[in-house]
């Protein structure tokens, strides 16, 4: 499903820590795009004891190991991953960088303008390059990296 037209739109220096978990509005322009790579959003993991497969959701791509075998007779504890299972499934995936639109009025002296990362899968990859301008909606999530913490928006 997509949402066009949400209101209200965000400003770029109101998106904080109560903004997590949230859907919300965004108006930029795109400054970076990266490579399209692919996101494992469910893999395939075989069951070292009795061969047995289980498909594992990945949030957020975050690999997951199983935790036991789900044959009840088995429970195994040790897993190979599988990525070529028809049951492990990838979807697009692609990092955009958005900065913030700033009027001659709200612009600060010596300020280097915000921005924001954007994460798109699926239809919505290469949908945009550098220098358009976009309204992106999503859901306020927040990564780590060596700097700390980052927020995205997924």
């Amino acid at each position: 499903c997509r949402v066009y037209n949400y209101d209200p739109l965000t400003q770029l220096k109101n998106v904080r820590a109560n903004c997590y978990g949230k859907y919300i509005a965004l108006r930029g322009t795109v400054v970076r795009v990266s490579n399209i790579k692919p996101l494992c959003t469910k893999l395939a993991f075989v069951c070292g004891k009795c061969g047995d497969v289980q498909s594992v959701p990945l949030p957020d791509g975050k690999y997951t190991l199983p935790t036991k075998c789900l044959v009840p007779e088995c429970r195994g504890r040790t897993f190979t991953a599988d990525r070529s299972s028809p049951l492990t499934t990838t979807v697009d995936w692609q990092s955009v960088k958005l900065q913030e639109l700033m009027s001659d009025d709200q612009r600060e002296a010596g300020r280097i303008p915000r921005t924001i990362e954007c994460e798109l899968v699926q239809d919505l990859v290469d949908s945009c390059v550098p220098g358009d301008m976009v309204t992106i909606t999503g859901i306020v999530k927040v990564s780590s990296t060596e700097e700390g913490k980052i927020h995205h928006l997924r």
